[in-house]
């Protein structure tokens, strides 16, 4: 008995997370805040150093991302556990968004990085008595 083929196609929505990017680098600076709804979240900024140049002569250079962490359980390590210094390889959404001024000429674009998972290649240094790691601001 012969089966004819049937092609099957899939039924379920496409996944919006396409967008993505994995970083490697050192946390900064560390910015707790809130949402309107009093809801925290916190931001943070991680150096990630990549090499420029020729095989002979290359320069390290370091570009800063901004990070945005919204998931509880991720804040709450944040704030217990981790802090300027740490080594972190970054898992995020990325999204862009144009913005176009008043006269319609000029045009910029923003990048934005939601963390979805991170893991500690290393851990900040132990921080001292009266150091301030973690800032707190209102968003």
């Amino acid at each position: 008995m012969l089966r004819s083929s049937i092609r099957s196609l899939s039924s379920s929505a496409p996944r919006l997370d396409f967008a993505r990017m994995q970083l490697f680098g050192v946390v900064g600076k560390v910015v707790q805040r809130e949402l309107r709804d009093n809801v925290p979240f916190l931001t943070y900024s991680l150096a990630v150093n990549r090499f420029v140049g020729g095989r002979d002569d290359k320069t390290r250079v370091t570009d800063w991302y901004n990070v945005s962490v919204f998931e509880e359980k991720q804040v709450q390590f944040f704030e217990n556990h981790l802090g300027p210094g740490a080594t972190l390889i970054v898992d995020a959404d990325v999204t862009q968004r144009q913005v176009v001024d008043d006269s319609g000429e000029g045009k910029q674009i923003y990048t934005t990085l939601k963390q979805r998972k991170f893991d500690v290649v290393r851990f900040p240094a132990k921080k001292h008595d009266g150091e301030e790691e973690i800032v707190e601001e209102s968003a």
